[in-house]
């Protein structure tokens, strides 16, 4: 038996459950936008954690070299 999709309409339900924010990330880009209320709030770059490989916003203090001289790049959780 195949599963069925199932199409919600949230703006006539009303959403009683969702967040009035939320953040849509592309991957292949590696940009995320920031959505508040529906309107586009911020967007930035975000990049992949070397040590963690968890996808977060960048921030340029991450960037460290290695005893190879390789520059990796770790999130604020793995400093």
């Amino acid at each position: 038996m195949r599963p069925r999709l199932v199409y919600a309409d949230i703006y006539r339900l009303g959403a009683p459950g969702m967040s009035d924010q939320y953040e849509l990330i592309n991957l292949q880009a590696m940009t995320g936008k920031l959505f508040i209320d529906g309107e586009l709030a911020a967007e930035y770059k975000v990049e992949q954690c070397d040590k963690c490989a968890m996808v977060t916003q960048l921030d340029k203090f991450g960037y460290q070299k290695n005893s190879f001289e390789n520059i990796i790049w770790f999130c604020k959780g793995c400093r």
